[in-house]
């Protein structure tokens, strides 16, 4: 039997409203391809524009960058560096810091500077400053801002600059010096510590404050 009327009029209906439903989702699919194709583009455009910028030699085609020092010196710093070997005699040595900065091929600027030579006798030397100068070729160590010197047998000092002589042996300080140990305490106006600590000498006004022997 062939539809009637009412059947046709409820088919027109339905596919007006299906219509409807699809077109905005049509628009959207159209405009999502567009702005693609846009994007694309735009991106080849800039990379155009980079690449032709980047070849031109001229004034005009040149990148400037503003804001930026290109003038500093490069430095390499390294953290916690660690040295250690032994001197002339073969006796070992450790010097240690916070950091490090290369100052030419053979010298090392380093901060807060820790430094131990242990002796043939078994005695040992310590020494720490808030900074460092190390030689690595002639083992050579400047040590200055609050130099402190540890000795063997409880002893302690306290100055700003002493020079440190690896190989040699040798620990000098032109600058006044002060300390204390199991015997007393002691003042000076400068010191040498020689024959790889053996011998500790201290030199100009020399002020001594002896402890009274414990019975």
């Amino acid at each position: 039997m062939p539809p009637g009327p009412d059947y046709r009029e409820i088919i027109e209906v339905r596919g007006a409203h299906m219509f409807r439903l699809v077109a905005p989702v049509a628009r959207y699919t159209c405009f999502v391809a567009v702005s693609k194709r846009f994007l694309v583009l735009l991106v080849i455009g800039a990379v155009a524009v980079v690449v032709w910028m980047a070849s031109d030699n001229s004034e005009s085609g040149r990148l400037v960058f503003s804001g930026v020092q290109n003038n500093l010196p490069l430095e390499n710093i390294m953290m916690k560096p660690h040295y250690q070997g032994v001197d002339a005699q073969g006796q070992p040595y450790t010097v240690t810091a916070d950091t490090a900065t290369q100052k030419d091929a053979q010298t090392v600027l380093m901060k807060f500077i820790r430094a131990d030579v242990t002796l043939k006798g078994g005695e040992w030397i310590a020494m720490d400053a808030g900074v460092g100068e190390l030689n690595t070729t002639t083992k050579q160590l400047e040590l200055t801002q609050r130099v402190n010197l540890f000795y063997e047998g409880g002893y302690e000092f306290r100055t700003e600059r002493a020079h440190v002589d690896i190989d040699a042996g040798t620990v000098k300080g032109d600058m006044p010096i002060e300390g204390q140990g199991p015997a007393g305490t002691l003042k000076a106006d400068s010191f040498e510590l020689v024959d790889r600590g053996q011998v500790i000498r201290f030199n100009g006004s020399v002020i001594t404050t002896l402890y009274p022997e414990q019975q």
